[in-house]
């Protein structure tokens, strides 16, 4: 699913971070770079983002030192009655935060938040007037991440009618990114426009390889998943290179000229 760590000399954040399986591999990466996040972004709260974060609060506290965690959700009126299921998961990770005395931060368009040379600025923040589409989904925060003369964009699941808002409310030189992570893995998520906006080198896809194939079980691009025509966006866009997920871990030196 949807996993970022971002790493310099002195800090480290993560965005999203999956599922409650991924929170395992997650939890020993983190280790392996020093163990401190200083800063856990939740872009919305479905549990293929949040519950790798409930997963390590509840089985890994002593193992990771998180900082802070940063996020801003829609009401809990708002989630429950677009999915009550979710609305759970939301539950459980709130029993946790209460359990290890954690104080999340709730960010807002226009914030930013500087960890040594890296910088996130929030976008976007829910507005629960968009009822349309998937409303969670379209309630995802969107955040532009700028380090060492780079900057890329953080979707989340966000879709047409959230991404139509954020190229009405936020100057396109805020939009403009080397890098982004495409909205709902690649598929149904903001049309393209938005990626026209973005106009990105580089593209991360959260995409497993039967959704980057739109194949469940009969064939390449024979489901009713949009993958294929997303792909064929960033193709007219002349986008340079696809870091996919379905390939396994990806590490990036936004320092670097080649990736």
């Amino acid at each position: 699913m949807m996993s970022f760590i971002i790493k310099n000399d002195d800090h480290l954040l993560v965005v999203d971070g999956g599922n409650t399986c991924d929170a395992d591999f997650l939890c020993t990466y983190v280790r392996s770079l020093g163990g401190v996040i200083d800063g856990w972004f939740l872009t919305h709260p479905h549990s293929d983002h949040i519950d790798a974060l409930y997963s390590i609060l509840e089985r890994h506290f002593d193992d990771v030192k998180i900082k802070e965690i940063y996020f801003n959700f829609p009401s809990d009126e708002f989630i429950r009655t677009a999915d009550e299921n979710e609305f759970g998961h939301v539950l459980r990770l709130r029993e946790q935060f209460e359990l290890h005395n954690i104080t999340p931060k709730t960010v807002h368009a226009g914030d930013v938040y500087t960890f040594g040379d890296i910088t996130m600025r929030v976008l976007r923040e829910p507005d629960e007037s968009i009822t349309t589409g998937d409303p969670i989904n379209n309630a995802s925060v969107v955040y532009r991440l700028e380090a060492d003369g780079k900057s890329m964009i953080f979707l989340g699941d966000l879709g047409v009618d959230g991404g139509r808002q954020l190229l009405e409310k936020v100057p396109r030189e805020l939009i403009k990114a080397d890098f982004v992570q495409m909205a709902h893995h690649g598929q149904n998520g903001v049309d393209k426009p938005v990626y026209e906006a973005i106009h990105p080198d580089y593209c991360f896809w959260c995409t497993p390889d039967w959704l980057w194939d739109n194949n469940a079980g009969r064939g390449y691009d024979t489901h009713i998943w949009k993958t294929i025509v997303t792909r064929g966006w960033m193709s007219e866009i002349g986008v340079k290179w696809h870091y996919v997920s379905k390939d396994g871990t990806h590490e990036v030196p936004l320092a670097e000229e080649k990736y």
